[in-house]
């Protein structure tokens, strides 16, 4: 099963994950989901506030761990970082 996260700016960055009935490996995907995060934020040329990269993948980490769909916990995580951490002009 692969793993879809869609980071903006036409980023995606897969992910292959174990069997669905594996256990979630919650930390793994922390990881990734912050190396993700942070270089959409570099391709960008954008330098993320402190802490939005932790606040973002958590809040997708949760999402996901409770049952939501991947897009959906990505594109909301998505707006609650950005209307916590308003970016500056590049």
């Amino acid at each position: 099963m692969r793993l879809r996260i869609l980071l903006g700016s036409g980023l995606t960055l897969a992910l292959a994950l174990p069997d669905p009935a594996a256990a979630f490996d919650a930390e793994r995907v922390m990881a990734f989901c912050q190396a993700g995060f942070l270089a959409a934020m570099t391709a960008a040329s954008r330098t993320p506030p402190p802490g939005m990269a932790d606040f973002t993948c958590r809040c997708f980490v949760d999402r996901v761990q409770a049952g939501t769909p991947i897009d959906v916990a990505t594109d909301g995580c998505r707006e609650r970082a950005a209307a916590r951490f308003p970016l500056a002009g590049p």
